[in-house]
């Protein structure tokens, strides 16, 4: 009796099997197009800068404000004020953009406007005002730090090394965490991550990056020495993977998949720029160390 049950459960789950198959493929060939389409916009933003880099960047760090806003609301009580986020995100990212050495004083500002703000609306927790300063600092400052390789000398070279670091590193990562990757980085966090696949993506990240650097020293006469490539590809790739991370952290707790939906197969802003916002900073600090190098 035992032998058709077990026949018809191993039926079922060839064809869920089958199925997970087939949604994977349409899943991908929808984040293919997708970047087919996305990646040009984002090379002419990139490659524009002036006006064109202030509104794309201003336009990722509002949908993505609202992407972690929405996430965090899921999780807590009081909900976080969406209008006082967006007024603060102007703020925070004018100052970025007007004036960088303003920006810890405005920032220490907007951290005292968001305590006014729970005291006077009776909320005796510190949830909500912390959630609200966390996600100021990661979303509008960490995507403001692109308006500021325009002011550094030979800035858009740097810029590119964000996005060839962040690019190399998911794309290595999930096709080796996939083809020999077993044991998990984080089960908790992200479950399919695994180690082999985040070395995987350091070693070819810094690897990449070093190619990058050839080209550039090649071709646009941009030249620093290699070794220098190697450690910014391997703390970038590390700063992207924690990235990567942090956003499936947030997601994980509040029971989504995605942060939103503006990117199809790919989910939202957040969902696409995690890694990138980690890595952000710590090119532009690159940049300003070896300044005088290049």
């Amino acid at each position: 009796m035992d032998r058709p049950s077990s026949s018809l459960e191993s039926r079922r789950a060839e064809r869920a099997l089958a199925e997970n198959r087939r949604a994977e493929k349409s899943s991908m060939k929808t984040r293919i197009w997708t970047g087919v389409i996305g990646l040009p916009l984002l090379i002419f933003i990139l490659y524009t800068g002036g006006f064109i880099l202030v509104v794309g960047v201003s336009i990722l760090a509002f949908v993505g404000t609202m992407e972690y806003t929405r996430a965090i609301n899921k999780m807590i009580r009081p909900k976080m004020n969406v209008v006082l986020m967006i007024i603060l995100t102007v703020m925070l990212m004018v100052t970025i953009k007007l004036d960088y050495y303003f920006l810890m004083p405005v920032l220490l500002v907007a951290f005292i406007i968001i305590f006014c703000y729970e005291i006077l609306s009776g909320n005796a927790g510190i949830e909500r005002g912390s959630a609200t300063l966390m996600g100021l600092i990661y979303v509008p400052i960490m995507f403001g730090h692109l308006f500021l390789f325009e002011t550094v000398n030979k800035g858009p070279y740097y810029m590119w090394l964000i996005f060839v670091i962040a690019f190399t590193t998911d794309t290595a990562a999930y096709f080796i965490g996939k083809s020999i990757g077993n044991r998990k980085i984080a089960p908790l966090i992200s479950p399919k991550k695994t180690i082999a696949g985040s070395v995987g993506g350091v070693v070819v990240a810094a690897l990449c990056t070093i190619l990058y650097g050839t080209i550039l020293s090649s071709y646009f006469s941009f030249v620093l020495p290699w070794y220098l490539y190697l450690i910014v590809g391997v703390f970038g790739s590390i700063a992207g993977q924690c990235g990567d991370l942090t956003a499936s952290m947030i997601k994980r707790k509040a029971k989504i998949k995605d942060f939103g939906t503006i990117l199809p197969g790919h989910g939202g802003i957040l969902d696409r720029f995690d890694s990138i916002l980690f890595i952000i900073p710590l090119i532009y600090i690159f940049a300003k160390l070896t300044i005088g190098i290049a």
